[in-house]
């Protein structure tokens, strides 16, 4: 099965509106599978806010993979290490959290790639993104991962938000999400995200997305609030997590057998 074959890069590049279903807890692919059946454009993996570690992560990606359904992962921190590691289970693309200024997305688009455009490191047939079996050459991997890699960042800082273009500006980013609570939280409005100098922040991050030709997006689950967000411009919604489903059907067929047995509590 070839690794970085474009699903993800093409739409990208057309401009769709992406749902992501994401993963934070389960590490059954049988979650994979669900999301995949229930018609999710991609699957996010989070490694910020989770304990997965890289064998659960690898296989997440391989499961994907093998469905034709595109995945990107969400790393803990920018350092080469942890990015590159995460990059050679050959996901579809990268998020980086906690963006504060340009030179820190400049730094991350030169540790994701491959030279001459970065300083990645090659790993030939012996993980993920070298298939095993190998690339015909050295060369169509470098030039087919530079190619098709999918980068994303999160605009959830204040210092973000003041350096919007120059964040925005930087070749190779193909995504900006908004990070509603640590957005909020920076900005001293914790928790607030439908007071107006929130969304008026939110819409800030849009309008210069459109300047530079990025794809703006959002954490987003109520249905008319992200119903809302597509209408103003938002094309990439993380719009449902396993576990946070799970509880809340849970929650909710167990109040449905109370009521139909007539219990009062």
């Amino acid at each position: 099965m070839n690794a970085c074959q474009g699903l993800l890069r093409e739409r990208v590049d057309r401009g769709d509106v992406l749902v992501f279903g994401t993963l934070i807890e389960m590490r059954t692919p049988a979650v994979i599978e669900a999301f995949a059946h229930a018609g999710y454009d991609a699957v996010l993996i989070d490694r910020e806010h989770s304990a997965f570690n890289d064998e659960t992560v690898m296989e997440h990606i391989r499961v994907a993979r093998c469905l034709g359904l595109p995945s990107m992962v969400r790393v803990c921190e920018d350092c080469y290490h942890e990015m590159n590691r995460t990059l050679d289970q050959a996901p579809d693309g990268i998020f980086i959290p906690r963006i504060r200024s340009r030179e820190q997305v400049e730094q991350i688009m030169r540790t994701v790639r491959y030279p001459p455009r970065g300083l990645r490191g090659l790993a030939g047939s012996t993980c993920p993104i070298g298939k095993y079996i190998g690339w015909k050459s050295t060369a169509e991997q470098i030039e087919t991962v530079n190619r098709n890699l999918v980068v994303g960042v999160q605009i959830e800082t204040a210092e973000a938000l003041a350096d919007l273009d120059g964040i925005l500006s930087v070749e190779g980013l193909d995504i900006a999400l908004v990070g509603g609570d640590d957005l909020s939280m920076s900005m001293g409005i914790p928790g607030q995200t439908q007071s107006p100098e929130f969304l008026a922040a939110v819409e800030r991050v849009i309008e210069a997305c459109g300047r530079h030709g990025v794809l703006p997006g959002i954490a987003s689950t109520d249905p008319q609030r992200t119903a809302a967000w597509i209408g103003k411009g938002m094309k990439v919604i993380w719009y449902a997590c396993e576990i946070a489903i799970l509880w809340q059907s849970l929650i909710e067929r167990r109040q449905a057998l109370r009521s139909a047995l007539g219990e009062s509590r």
